[in-house]
């Protein structure tokens, strides 16, 4: 029943990557939820987890709990922060994978809360109590919401009481109400999200020019992972069956490079440069691969 549900799960995300980022999230907020009810009852005040996790505005703090640049993206508030953070990155992630891969999901996801991080401590100097903290997926969501809009601009979405809405004209309402801080949070939270948006538009536009920073960060995982298993199986059974091993060992490269070349056509052309056939191959592709 698990094991169904995971798999329908991710034929519903089209991403593995996008899958976990979701379940992580999740799973931490609940394992946080149990903490915090069992530390109130000891005696423990509030949400004592948050010195822990999420970003304190005091930078010596910070020294001290580097990791929470990282933590703080995975730590959502309430419940409603939680739901509005995973539906935005459900979306978003969706609209991602058109035309990039898991590798730019999670750079982007990552590289946006890092950049979110810096601009929380910059603004802590200046302009922050020092009660405040910082938690919460919002930065890296709105650097993957601004990188599909610099992508995909012209992409039209249904909106309840708006109807079509192009991509774009969603992504600058947000940036706007964003800038305004509209949403509520303090004012270091607004700086963490203009620096999600600063870097997903920083790694889109370096994108168009041919520069892909996720290749720097995670050297091509998928097409990595194909030649090394490909190579590992044949290297074990070219004794009991050297013909057929070698076979599917070339099909399964042969299937990794046909598809690096669809993904770097994207990449310099965008989507909708893929003729219909293309389009299919890509799709037929990617489930091959990730079986």
């Amino acid at each position: 029943m698990a094991a169904a549900f995971i798999e329908r799960f991710k034929y519903i995300c089209g991403s593995k990557a996008l899958v976990w980022l979701l379940i992580i999230n999740t799973a931490v907020f609940l394992v946080l939820r149990i903490a915090i009810f069992i530390g109130n009852a000891g005696g423990l005040p509030g949400n004592f987890t948050m010195q822990w996790l999420c970003m304190s505005a005091v930078p010596s703090s910070f020294i001290v709990h580097p990791w929470t640049i990282i933590s703080y993206t995975v730590t959502q508030y309430d419940f409603l922060h939680l739901l509005f953070n995973m539906l935005w990155l459900f979306w978003f992630g969706r609209i991602l994978q058109t035309t990039l891969s898991d590798r730019h999901l999670i750079t982007l996801y990552i590289g946006g809360g890092i950049v979110g991080g810096v601009f929380f401590l910059l603004s802590a100097f200046l302009l922050l109590p020092s009660s405040a903290f910082l938690c919460g997926a919002s930065a890296s969501v709105l650097a993957i919401m601004t990188a599909c809009a610099i992508r995909t601009p012209e992409l039209r979405l249904n909106l309840f009481l708006f109807g079509e809405v192009k991509l774009k004209w969603i992504a600058i309402g947000c940036i706007i109400l964003t800038f305004l801080g509209v949403g509520g949070g303090n004012t270091g939270g607004q700086a963490a999200h203009i620096g999600g948006v600063v870097f997903g538009a920083a790694f889109a536009l370096l994108l168009k020019r041919g520069f892909d920073l996720s290749r720097h960060i995670f050297p091509s995982a998928v097409g990595k992972a194909v030649r090394e298993k490909a190579s590992s199986g044949s290297r074990r059974n070219v004794r009991r069956d050297g013909n057929a091993v070698a076979k599917a060992a070339a099909g399964r490269l042969s299937d990794s490079n046909r598809l690096d070349q669809l993904l770097d056509k994207i990449r310099f052309s965008g989507y909708a440069s893929l003729s219909s056939s293309e389009r299919q191959e890509l799709n037929a592709l990617s489930k091959r691969l990730n079986k």
